[in-house]
């Protein structure tokens, strides 16, 4: 136990959670994560400066933003101190675990981020509480009491194992405790770039099939931190390796050994988890927290970084943006060639590579989603990018060689089939009104088809640059008004059945959605301009 310094700074967010709790209550003892990444360099907690361990600089340069995942434990009852905090400080309150007296508290620091800060009773004394924990690099505690100085406490031989780089559990109850832990494990190993000590991975692979045993949620919330991590693919394999993928992900475990067309040069695993891989490259580059390695990349996106960055960055559910999507949809988007790499009779890999594997890729995409008790919004975007992925390839290749660019009206029919676009119905009038926005998905399909792209081939050859250059009009086309605020059609239905003597019916529908792409690509800007195009739809006979 070591005594430290303290001087927390009034106006941070995360020192005003401490002080309310230390207002009414001392000690508080700070603990896991929160002090495990501040020794690391990769937060900090307020007023807090350790020595540097073992005479080594901390990871990361410049001083760290304050921890936005706080974990507390103090003597109880905590669920009515923590409501009275939250209400003070006018953030939400919310009772974790009424039986155990564990709270969470949210509210916003001053740069906007978005704090979660867990407050637990102690479990019998903090010797008690330490070594219930998971591992020894999580089995820290900082502890603040009003009348003398911080202490940082080690039981575990946690601060040893930081400064060697190693996950180790406390104890052979640790993994049998608690089998999330066998997931997270991995989760953390692949965050901090730490090897998980070999007594640790060997019970990992034997309680393996104890993991279905946790609930959905817990599962979800681990998975998508993994994925989040800057190299998932490396955490897919560890998750393989430790017999936890076919658990877990069984239809990418299904992947393996699947051989595809000549035009790729791995199987569809190894295929699915670079193209993971280069999802993250473009999903840190849409965060803002690496550049794009590739010329080519980076003089296709880096003109539409802006509206990109805001696209990707939208919340689909809470703590779930776009951005992050993109590992998702790498990682399951090929899944379907399992199944019809199962129903083959001979070699169907060239089959394959054409068409076929994308519905079922879609069904498998949203029933794992789902699975895991993602949003509804979160699981038809999953189902929708593994169904459409080929797409922005097969238009590129269907160009005319004299086009270099996807044209407006090929990209309306694209972003309307990716659900973006209302067409061939009279838009709401409060659309226009209020401003309000279409969803965008078809981006979410076009960068998706950019990093299975990346992922195909040795080398990156004149079709690399040709598409990049062609899906440009995508994006030309998803940030016009046209795309984000659509005009109501010039023509409707029944202005058409009176003027043309059309009767309700699928000519009707088919002139319609005809009208729709013309306006959409500028064909057609007034009622009469339509109504002769109409006219002449009819006259060639559209279905």
């Amino acid at each position: 136990m070591d005594a430290v310094e303290l001087d927390r700074p009034s106006g941070d967010a995360v020192a005003r959670v401490i002080d309310a709790f230390m207002a009414a209550r001392t000690p508080v003892y700070i603990v896991g994560g929160a002090v495990r990444d501040h020794l690391l360099g990769i937060s900090a907690i307020p007023g807090w400066t350790p020595a540097k361990l073992d005479g080594k600089p901390r990871a990361g340069a410049g001083v760290p933003a304050s921890t936005t995942d706080l974990d507390l434990v103090l003597n109880g009852p905590v669920l009515p101190l923590a409501k009275r905090v939250a209400d003070s400080l006018g953030w939400a309150y919310y009772p974790l675990d009424e039986a155990r007296d564990v709270a969470r508290i949210i509210g916003r620091g001053g740069d906007g981020r978005r704090i979660e800060c867990d407050a637990a009773a102690l479990r019998g004394d903090l010797r008690s509480d330490l070594l219930a924990r998971d591992f020894s690099v999580n089995a820290l505690a900082l502890e603040l009491s009003a009348n003398g100085p911080a202490r940082l406490i080690d039981l575990c031989g946690g601060i040893a194992d930081i400064t060697s780089g190693t996950l180790r559990r406390i104890s052979d109850e640790s993994l049998h405790d608690d089998p999330i832990r066998l997931l997270r494990a991995v989760r953390l190993a692949a965050q901090l770039g730490f090897t998980i000590e070999n007594e640790t991975r060997r019970q990992i692979v034997d309680l393996a099939g104890t993991v279905l045993r946790v609930s959905a949620e817990r599962l979800r919330q681990e998975l998508w931190k993994l994925l989040d991590c800057s190299r998932p693919d490396h955490g897919i394999r560890e998750l393989n390796a430790l017999g936890l993928l076919d658990r877990l992900l069984p239809e990418v475990s299904a992947l393996q050994g699947v051989t595809q067309s000549s035009r790729h040069h791995l199987d569809a695993y190894d295929h699915s988890l670079l193209t993971a891989r280069r999802a993250a490259e473009l999903r840190d580059w849409l965060r803002g927290s690496s550049p794009l390695e590739d010329d080519n990349l980076k003089g296709a996106l880096e003109p539409w970084a802006e509206p990109l960055r805001a696209h990707f960055g939208e919340e689909i559910a809470a703590g779930h943006d776009r951005a992050g999507w993109l590992v998702w949809h790498a990682l399951l988007h090929d899944t379907g060639k399992a199944a019809e790499c199962a129903a083959d009779s001979g070699d169907g890999a060239e089959r394959r590579s054409r068409a076929g594997h994308q519905q079922l890729s879609a069904q498998l995409a949203g029933r794992r989603v789902a699975q895991l008790r993602f949003s509804r919004r979160e699981v038809l975007l999953a189902g929708r990018v593994a169904s459409m992925h080929s797409v922005p390839r097969n238009l590129v290749d269907s160009l005319p060689r004299v086009e270099k660019r996807i044209d407006r009206r090929t990209a309306y029919r694209f972003f309307r089939d990716a659900g973006s676009v209302t067409a061939g119905r009279r838009i709401e009038r409060h659309l226009q009104s209020s401003g309000a926005r279409q969803p965008l998905d078809g981006l979410d399909v076009t960068l998706q088809a950019i990093s299975d792209l990346h992922a195909t081939g040795l080398e990156r050859g004149a079709e690399w640059g040709c598409f990049l250059k062609a899906v440009e009009g995508l994006f030309s086309f998803a940030f016009s008004r046209q795309a984000d605020y659509p005009a109501a059609p010039l023509v409707d239905g029944h202005a058409l059945m009176r003027r043309l003597g059309l009767e309700p019916g699928p000519t009707l529908g088919a002139v319609i959605r005809e009208l729709s792409e013309a306006q959409a690509a500028g064909a057609v800007a007034s009622a009469d301009e339509a109504v002769a195009l109409a006219r002449e739809l009819l006259a060639r006979g559209v279905k």
